[in-house]
């Protein structure tokens, strides 16, 4: 085999959600410039949604956008089965949408706040997974990719208690998920970023400064890309990481 090709995705469709910016943006465009059939998912952001989906096509890329509010079954399902019934499969589906509302203190914590955060991060992976799942197991392959957070490991103290707990439920879904799906050929696997210069720590804590002064600490002195993260989504959606099963590999700059 030649040098490179375990790494492209020629063929393969996926569903990413969350792609309208950022990681998710940023993961799209790269797939499909290796070749993958893309459907990006979005919420709110249709303008986000359909400059990615414009821009993926103007560069030759094939790239179609969903929109459904991945916490609820009904949406998720139909979202499903709509990708379905244009290109037949879904061979990758990346758990990408999430987020932490906005920052709080433990002891200010809201029931809402909590619920919510929970609902994007973790349940919509449950309902995203199942759903595609099924269109996996029939087949006998898939592969189901999570991102999570290097915030799993540090436990969000003092803003972000409600974040940092949810992706630590990430990481054990996971490892759950792995155990129980491969045998239905499917593979799962997580993606924990650390600091990532992307809109969300605006959107998270507006006016703070936060990617700033949580990137500070970082042994590389930088925040990632969304690229940086993107290629080892796609390392992971790759023939390249066929033999890698239930892990979340942290990509932090050593934070």
């Amino acid at each position: 085999m030649k040098g490179g090709t375990r790494l492209e995705l020629q063929g393969k469709v996926v569903l990413i959600t969350g792609a309208s910016s950022g990681i998710g943006r940023a993961t799209a465009e790269l797939m499909a410039a290796r070749g993958a059939k893309v459907v990006i998912n979005y919420n709110q952001n249709a303008a986000g949604a359909a400059d990615t989906v414009a821009k993926i096509q103007e560069a030759g890329g094939e790239c179609i956008a969903v929109q459904a509010d991945v916490t609820k079954k009904d949406q998720v399902e139909a979202m499903v089965e709509h990708v379905v019934s244009i290109y037949g499969a879904i061979h990758v589906l990346v758990n990408n949408a999430g987020g932490g509302m906005k920052t709080s203190s433990f002891m200010e914590m809201t029931e809402e706040l909590w619920d919510e955060t929970y609902a994007l991060n973790v349940k919509s992976i449950l309902l995203c997974s199942q759903a595609a799942a099924k269109h996996m197991i029939p087949r006998l392959s898939g592969k189901i990719i999570n991102i999570s957070s290097a915030a799993a490991r540090i436990g969000g103290a003092g803003e972000s208690i409600h974040y940092a707990s949810s992706k630590g439920a990430v990481n054990t879904m996971t490892i759950g998920m792995s155990r129980e799906l491969i045998e239905h050929g499917i593979i799962v696997n997580g993606v924990a970023p650390g600091m990532v210069d992307t809109p969300f720590h605006e959107k998270f804590a507006p006016g703070t400064n936060r990617l700033n002064r949580l990137a500070a600490p970082v042994p590389m002195k930088r925040a990632a890309t969304s690229l940086e993260i993107a290629e080892v989504i796609c390392f992971l959606a790759s023939d390249a990481s066929n033999y890698i099963l239930g892990e979340t590999i942290t990509v932090s700059g050593g934070r």
